[in-house]
This record gives structure tokens, C-alpha cells and sequence, in this order.
């Protein structure tokens, strides 16, 4: 159990905070300039439903 505790205290430890993380996220939709409007993901996600 500590062994376990140690490995994920490490692991939450090492990751970036949230704010860091929404940064992170930000620049690479940024950089891919790639525009998808929530319209066409849901409809992505419809047409497999059919």
C-alpha cells in the first residue's frame, strides 16, 4: 500500500496544474488552426449513432 501511495503521489506530483495545463491546450489549438464548432462535433457524434 505505501509503495502504491509513493507511485501516485509521484505520478500527481509531476502533472502540470490546471492553469498550466488549460495553457498547454490553448497553444496547440492555436498552432493546429483547426476550427471545429461544437455543431459539428455533435453531428460527428450523431452520425455514428445511426
Amino acid at each position: 500500500m505505501q509503495e502504491y501511495l509513493r507511485i501516485a503521489l509521484e505520478r500527481l506530483a509531476t502533472r502540470p496544474t490546471a492553469d498550466a495545463w488549460l495553457k498547454q491546450v490553448q497553444r496547440r489549438k492555436r498552432a493546429s488552426g483547426t476550427k471545429v464548432t461544437a455543431e459539428q462535433i455533435l453531428s460527428s457524434r450523431d452520425a455514428d449513432r445511426r
